[in-house]
């Protein structure tokens, strides 16, 4: 089974649950593989929902028998990691962001994402092919 494979049934496991799936690597250290998920929500996911992820994406590998000898990691992507897709749109609705647009930072609440325009709290609407570099900030 190649790691697309892979990738895809844990894809639907995440799906499924509702949660979102940030980032996803598999990589072979040795005879063993690391398997590393980036997993969140609007709201914040907490530890007990990664476990619960956890149990059941190493239910599946364990059941198929996908991989032999692995190491599965699942966790959120903690503040400070640079957001850029519409997954990190998505999941950081509610929260506060610094947003750098050209010669501007704004810092303010994400209030909305849809079709590439996040809408702010202060009513600003910056569309994200305009945005230089964008983080989670704590309040």
């Amino acid at each position: 089974m190649d790691s697309s494979d892979l990738y895809e049934l844990i894809e639907d496991i995440v799906n499924r649950t509702g949660i979102l799936l940030v980032d996803l690597s598999v990589k072979n250290i040795g005879r063993s593989h690391m398997v590393r998920l980036l997993v969140d929500r609007p709201g914040r996911i907490n530890i007990s929902e990664c476990t619960k992820l956890a149990s059941e994406i190493r239910d599946l590998i364990d059941g198929k028998m996908l991989l032999s000898n692995y190491r599965l990691e699942v966790s959120s992507p903690g503040i400070g990691r640079l957001l850029d897709t519409e997954v990190d749109w998505i999941r950081s609705i509610g929260r506060k962001l610094s947003v750098q647009i050209e010669d501007e930072n704004i810092i303010d609440w994400l209030e909305e994402y849809s079709n590439g325009c996040l809408k702010f709290r202060n009513g600003r609407n910056v569309t994200t092919d305009d945005i230089v570099k964008a983080v989670e900030v704590l309040d």
